[in-house]
């Protein structure tokens, strides 16, 4: 199955895409170069659709907003290799701890009634005030890679969640597997210490160096 990464904001900020997307660039390349690899790495913001001829960039001028989902496709030296997912989504009435919830198999805590159900994923991990942040919020982002896909975009995702966890003072999780829990509640400083350093030695270096359809 596709894994996924979250990013959930502490800040009401909703950066433009473009500057996630240059950011993300650049933190690819950054670690590309770490290793010598040598290749140049372009990434292109794109609307998603049915027909693969008729693709649509995103402007620069556009900013994320709640219900926005979108395709990062990945060039390696001029070719394309591969695409990641990353949408944002609104906390909606269906995200919310409802009655129902208080009671088995969910057992949620009464306090908890009518808040952003992610707290109970992250209560006792990050500090209060940061949390209190983070529940204040009315959208989150939802980045995801297909699976078993190449090299390239599996590394992408997780730079674009850190793109934009950094952009909005917010946390990295995942809760099917992209990574170890214990990750889960990092920043994106915490983060990019690890990740990208793993993907490397998981994939190889060869990886990285041409599409695959060269």
């Amino acid at each position: 199955m596709s894994t996924t990464i979250d990013v959930y904001p502490t800040t009401s900020h909703l950066p433009l895409v473009e500057q996630t997307r240059a950011r993300t660039q650049e933190l690819f390349q950054e670690l590309l170069d770490r290793y010598e690899v040598g290749s140049t790495i372009e990434i292109k913001a794109f609307y998603p659709t049915d027909n693969d001829t008729d693709i649509r960039y995103v402007n620069k001028d556009v900013a994320w907003a709640p219900d926005t989902h979108l395709g990062f496709a990945y060039w390696i030296d001029g070719k394309w290799d591969s695409s990641s997912w990353p949408s944002c989504f609104p906390v909606g009435d269906d995200d919310r701890i409802s009655e129902e919830d208080l009671v088995y198999p969910f057992d949620s805590k009464p306090e908890h009634l009518g808040l952003w159900s992610i707290v109970e994923e992250f209560e006792g991990l990050l500090p209060p005030e940061k949390l209190a942040r983070l529940l204040s919020q009315d959208h989150y982002w939802y980045e995801y890679r297909n699976f078993a896909g190449p090299a390239v975009a599996s590394t992408g995702y997780g730079l674009v969640a850190a793109a934009l966890a950094e952009a909005t003072d917010g946390v990295i999780a995942s809760f099917d597997s992209a990574f170890e829990c214990e990750h889960n509640g990092e920043t994106a400083e915490e983060f990019l210490a690890w990740w990208g350093d793993r993907q490397i030695a998981f994939y190889g270096i060869e990886r990285f160096t041409q599409a695959p359809n060269t």
